[in-house]
């Protein structure tokens, strides 16, 4: 179905364009060449997929590390400056790092200029959202609790065979807290569960040609609920610019108690904001009754695996 609705998307577009348009030329508004081959000769073109930790442009590249095994790659090639979609490819890491074509050869294009899209889910094993409007390259129906990642390829060259790597980016935002005992009389047994606000999810979109999710503006009704490791719990939540604090509730065993006892603290943003790409990090203290915000961080994204725990959760 996902091969279907492309094919039916550019079997319109050429039906309703004044330009004629096809798979080894294209042309603009005059009809001059604008990047595609004429050559006819097809070139395979392969992947390898990673993903950086860092938000930091200048950091990233230090920070990259292979996309993990049973992830699903989509990658939308287009004609260089073009909104013409050549090709849509969908790819799976059978190893850590290696994208390998889901169905036939893989995406073998002409001699030319190309611009590559590539989307992908960084902590669960499923295909990344689909694209269908082209023209503006928005995807809606996001959801918290999804490490959405993207790379932009804005310009590559064809000319011969050629393997691209691509370096994903997070494009949601990740809160981590660890709760710890501020008080000599009090012993954590384990943390029970916990609960976190979550922004409202349906007034965000991911852009395809920039590889980042418009933030939300508001919280949604209902809370979500966070992986717990040990004393650290942690959620994965769509970005967010909100003049407010997060409430995080949760239940805690003390002092070798049956019963877990409830705890809330409310949670500051970080200059009013859920960043896309950041991981924001806090320490709350607890005594007897109450839990309070003891630090702050933003720190380099730390890997979780497909049921939310932590790869490296150190903080």
């Amino acid at each position: 179905m996902r091969y279907l609705k492309v094919s039916m998307f550019i079997l319109c577009c050429a039906l309703m364009s004044s330009c004629v348009k096809n798979y080894y030329y294209d042309c603009d508004g005059n009809g001059t060449d604008t990047g595609g081959g004429t050559t006819g000769v097809e070139y395979p073109v392969r992947f390898t997929a990673n993903v950086n930790q860092e938000s930091d442009a200048i950091l990233r590249a230090a920070s990259a590390t292979p996309l993990q095994a049973n992830r699903y790659v989509t990658v939308y090639s287009f004609l260089y400056k073009e909104d013409y979609l050549q090709e849509l490819t969908d790819y799976q890491t059978l190893k850590s790092g290696i994208l390998s074509p889901v169905t036939g050869k893989g995406l073998y294009l002409v001699e030319g200029n190309y611009e590559f899209y590539a989307l992908s889910i960084g902590n669960k094993n499923i295909y990344p959202p689909t694209v269908f409007d082209y023209h503006t390259g928005t995807v809606g129906e996001l959801q918290n609790g999804i490490d959405y990642l993207a790379d932009v390829i804005q310009l590559e060259k064809i000319t011969q065979p050629t393997n691209i790597a691509l370096t994903f980016n997070h494009m949601a935002s990740q809160v981590m807290v660890i709760v710890e005992s501020g008080s000599s009389t009090l012993t954590i047994d384990s943390i029970a569960d916990a609960t976190i606000s979550a922004p409202l999810a349906s007034t965000s979109e991911i852009y395809l040609f920039t590889g980042t999710i418009s933030p939300s503006k508001s919280l949604a009704d209902s809370p979500i609920t966070m992986a717990v490791n040990d004393s650290l719990c942690q959620q994965i939540l769509l970005p967010l610019n909100y003049d407010g604090t997060l409430t995080m509730k949760f239940s805690a065993y003390i002092n070798g108690r049956n019963v877990p006892r409830n705890f809330t603290v409310d949670v500051p943003l970080v200059n009013n904001q859920l960043k896309g790409g950041s991981s924001y990090k806090y320490k709350v203290l607890l005594d007897d009754y109450n839990a309070n915000i003891a630090t702050a961080t933003v720190n380099p994204w730390t890997e979780v695996d497909e049921t939310g725990k932590p790869l490296t959760p150190n903080i």
